[in-house]
């Protein structure tokens, strides 16, 4: 019998073809695959390079840039992306398959690798069926598991992404033309996107920029006493929003020079283990560790799965897995790294659990190392490998236990607090040590002590604006919005950013005019599309596909018809939408400009047919010929 087994990225197909057996490496057209002998079976390895299909317009009818559009077709890559490489890819595939008895999809468990795995078997190989492997990492011993016990592919699991991918090109592609063809009413040009959940992600960031924008600043005054020691105590009531409320308290005690012990309370508290990393948790660690992006952290996370270094980082769980014969394999292997042996071996002598998180996946568990790196890391790659490996050790780990100490103090009859925090067992934070807790140490008082108050301050102060949002504070807000998928959230940030409506600065991400502008003119000419709760109405409705709830091609028609109605109302109002735009653009830097004198282009029109050329003509000639 011969087989093939088709993964969804080369390296992935090289481990999989050196789980099974010798491997003979190949090549066709320049693209290597395996040959394994197994059982007296002929198996061949290849691979994807992620997707090889992608959508384009069916009909050629509507000139080019106008909308709305809805019929599209899936056709190879190479085709409408330029990625010439895929076609080799697609050949091979195609070579390969056409005498084998069976076909094994190996893509990555998600969403989209069902899709491509999906995509691969029918349009290449012209079969619909084919065994399914499922594996969450790349070791041996579960790939072999995931060969000998093969399921089906997940039909619904297909019909969903199929879904997702065209209802994001009706929104993408619609929306972006008919804010387009607005400027172009009005005799500009600039390329312009947003989508189905890039437009509600960049609301949101709107909406933080005006809340900051319009603030309003308020003063209030606080009232500190300086003990002996550097001690600070603080007021009990934090704030006076009256100052001559606060100066008339200050005045009366800031002379007195001591003040009573009333009351002393300590409080011990065990905090248990961090739970195993999920992406978007890695995600923000990282960035706020190590300053990575989340896109970055995802890419990196990656290539640790595919050299088969950590498990599936795609995965919404913060749970290991429960087989502990599988566990004890993984921590024999960490364990072989100096640094982490001894904690190692404690963990298996006491035989002790990991901690469980709240969110669990019904495919993936939590990331974490599956094996020690035999070639040299990047340092980036370094840095998370040991990220997710003290993660997941730390999971194993013992309570930290800290001690929390609030004293109360009377100084002239006015009410003061004086806090105090320590660490009395480190647990697991000995081993994941990127985790802040203050150490604040103040001396032993009791109850009924006097003590010394060298100096009483009263400050004024005022309220501060909501922070802007960072790279991962925005991660957390997309999830705790259901916006996006664990898998896209990063690349949301990303575009925002690569499309000239969000800068990063500081740390913080700003949103540019032209962010605000198309917003804006969104929310006053169609709101729908930037509402958050049609998007979640739709990952909804994508759910209940998968679960062959609801037909595909009934959650299409519903998005066609919703779109419809909003773009009719779009293209009667080009020419103001376009005006808005144009008003807010002309304030923002990253307009399109003339390289020449540096005012903007527009579209003119020739018998020759439309092109764009400075609007400083004829004094400037310039035309864009890309």
């Amino acid at each position: 019998m011969k087989k093939l087994i088709i993964c969804e990225k080369p390296k992935v197909a090289k481990k999989i073809g050196e789980a099974l057996g010798k491997v003979k490496k190949r090549s066709y057209k320049g693209v290597p695959y395996y040959e394994v002998e197994r059982d007296g079976e002929k198996i061949l390895v290849a691979s994807a390079v992620g997707h090889l299909f992608t959508l384009e317009e069916d009909s050629r009818s509507k000139k080019f840039g106008e909308y709305p559009v809805f019929h599209v077709k899936w056709v190879p890559a190479w085709m409408v992306k330029g990625r010439e490489y895929v076609k080799k890819y697609i050949e091979t595939l195609k070579k390969l398959s056409r005498d084998v008895d069976e076909i094994y999809i190996a893509t990555d468990w998600d969403i989209e690798g069902e899709l491509i795995g999906y995509h691969a078997l029918y349009y290449i190989c012209g079969r619909r069926n084919a065994k399914r492997m499922r594996f969450s990492s790349l070791t041996r011993e579960e790939i072999l598991r995931a060969y000998e016990n093969p399921d089906r592919i997940d039909y619904g699991l297909v019909d969903a992404g199929e879904s997702r991918h065209k209802l994001d090109w009706y929104y993408g592609i619609n929306v972006s033309r008919a804010l387009m063809q607005s400027l172009k009413a009005v005799n500009r040009w600039r390329t312009m996107s947003t989508g189905r959940v890039q437009g509600p992600a960049l609301a949101f960031l709107v909406e933080r920029e005006l809340e900051i924008k319009n603030f309003k600043s308020r003063k209030y005054w606080v009232i500190e006493g300086l003990l002996e020691g550097d001690v600070k105590a603080i007021h009990s009531r934090e704030k006076f929003w009256d100052k001559g409320e606060a100066k008339e308290v200050y005045n009366r005690i800031k002379d007195i020079g001591e003040g009573k012990v009333l009351k002393v309370v300590r409080r011990e508290e065990s905090i248990r283990p961090l739970p195993p990393f999920d992406l978007g948790t890695l995600q923000r660690e990282a960035y706020r560790i190590y300053k990575l992006s989340p896109k970055e952290t995802q890419e990196i996370a990656q290539r640790l799965y595919e050299k088969g270094y950590c498990s599936y980082p795609r995965t919404s769980s913060q749970r290991l897995p429960d087989n502990w014969e599988y566990l004890k394999n993984i921590l024999r292997r960490i364990g072989e790294i100096e640094e982490y042996r001894g904690y190692v071996e404690r963990i298996l002598r006491e035989g002790r659990k990991p901690v469980k998180g709240k969110k669990e996946d019904p495919a993936h568990p939590a990331i974490h190392v599956v094996d020690v790196p035999e070639e040299p890391l990047t340092s980036k790659e370094e840095r998370i490998y040991h990220l997710i490996a003290r993660r997941t050790l730390g999971a194993f780990w013992e309570d930290m236990r800290r001690e929390y100490i609030e004293v109360d103090l009377d100084i002239g009859g006015e009410l003061f607090k004086v806090s105090g925090a320590r660490t009395l067992k480190r647990g697991w934070h000995e081993i994941y040590y990127f985790s802040k807790f203050e150490e604040k140490e103040i001396p032993n008082f009791r109850r009924g002590d006097i003590v010394r108050v060298k100096e009483i301050v009263l400050e004024e102060r005022k309220t501060k604006p909501p922070k802007r949002y960072t790279m991962a504070s925005i991660i957390k807000e997309l999830e705790r919005r259901r916006l996006g998928t664990k898998s896209t959230r990063a690349e949301i940030v990303e575009k925002l950013i690569k499309r000239g409506y969000v800068l990063e600065e500081r740390g913080y991400l700003r949103v540019t005019n032209l962010g605000m502008a198309v917003i804006e003119t969104l929310k006053r000419y169609c709101p729908e599309i930037v509402e958050e709760g049609m998007t979640r109405d739709m990952e909804d409705k994508l759910e209940k596909v998968q679960r062959g709830e609801v037909k595909k091609e009934d959650i299409l028609k519903e998005a066609e018809e919703r779109l419809r109605k909003i773009l009719q109302e779009v293209k009667k109002r080009e020419m103001e939408i376009g005006r808005e735009l144009i008003s807010r653009m002309e304030e923002d830097k990253t307009s399109t400009r003339c390289p020449i004198c540096g005012r903007s282009l527009v579209v003119r029109r020739s018998r020759y047919g439309e092109f764009l050329g400075c609007s400083q003509y004829p004094r400037c000639k310039y035309i864009h010929r890309g």
